[in-house]
């Protein structure tokens, strides 16, 4: 199945009643993020937007996320309530991406404080959340990219040997399978009756832990020392200090 099938108003609308929530469409927009916080905005109930390009995606602290037309999954879903603090959230949301790629035979991703999904030891997802408020009820909305068919000329030559794909990692995956199964899973790490075991595989998934590392805040050294656990709140515990923000890198 392929993801432009959303395109169809009798396939979206069987899709919606699957997974209890709107699905708008797009075969382009600027960010799926920035629409899902201006339906938020007015209103709106869950829904996911999905598009088949981004032309002013973003990641953390402003990078932009680029993927060519048609090759990656970019999403953007809306959760009302809240279902955590963003920073928590967006943690939470890898352990998530990893379990729908365990269910589509891609086993083993890890994650990479605060919000990477990396396959092979190279990033393949990342997740951004934050908070919207429209004078009804709190809500968050949370952003996922995920690099699925996406050729090595297809980075730019800067992140060519710290960004892969899944074709890249040898495993052929339909983006449209990936949204239900992400769907599913984002929806389980929101229950927080799931909090402790999401945070758990977090843990055990972690690519950090127990490593010695170094944190960077605008480029510049912020703190260094073993990386010792993640907070329930999902702080980084380096060292006796709670990291909250910033570029980890092993030593």
């Amino acid at each position: 199945m392929r993801l432009a099938l959303l395109a169809i108003p009798a396939v979206r609308s069987a899709l919606e009643l699957e997974l209890g929530r709107a699905i708008e469409y797009r075969a382009s927009l600027p960010s799926t993020h920035d629409r899902a916080r201006e339906l938020g905005g007015a209103g709106s109930g869950p829904l996911v937007v999905v598009a088949e390009e981004q032309t002013a995606g973003r990641g953390t602290r402003g990078r932009s996320w680029l993927a060519p037309a048609g090759q990656g999954l970019l999403a953007s879903w809306l959760f009302r309530p809240a279902p955590a603090e963003p920073a928590l959230f967006a943690l939470l949301a890898g352990v998530a991406v990893a379990r729908a790629l365990d269910g589509l035979g891609v086993t083993g991703a890890r994650l990479k404080w605060p919000n990477d999904v990396e396959v092979g030891r190279k990033k393949v997802a990342g997740a951004l959340a934050h908070a919207t408020t429209d004078g009804k009820s709190g809500s968050l909305v949370l952003g996922i990219g995920v690099n699925v068919h996406q050729r090595r000329d297809d980075f730019p030559p800067d992140l060519r040997e710290s960004a892969t794909s899944l074709a890249l990692a040898g495993h052929t995956v339909d983006r449209l399978s990936l949204l239900v199964r992400l769907t599913r899973e984002l929806d389980r790490v929101a229950d927080r009756s799931e909090r402790r075991a999401a945070l758990d595989e977090w843990r055990r998934r972690a690519t950090l832990l127990g490593q010695q590392v170094e944190v960077l805040r605008d480029g510049q050294p912020a703190a260094r020392g073993i990386a010792r656990d993640i907070a329930e709140d999902g702080a980084l515990i380096v060292g006796d200090e709670r990291i909250v923000a910033g570029d980890v890198r092993l030593l």
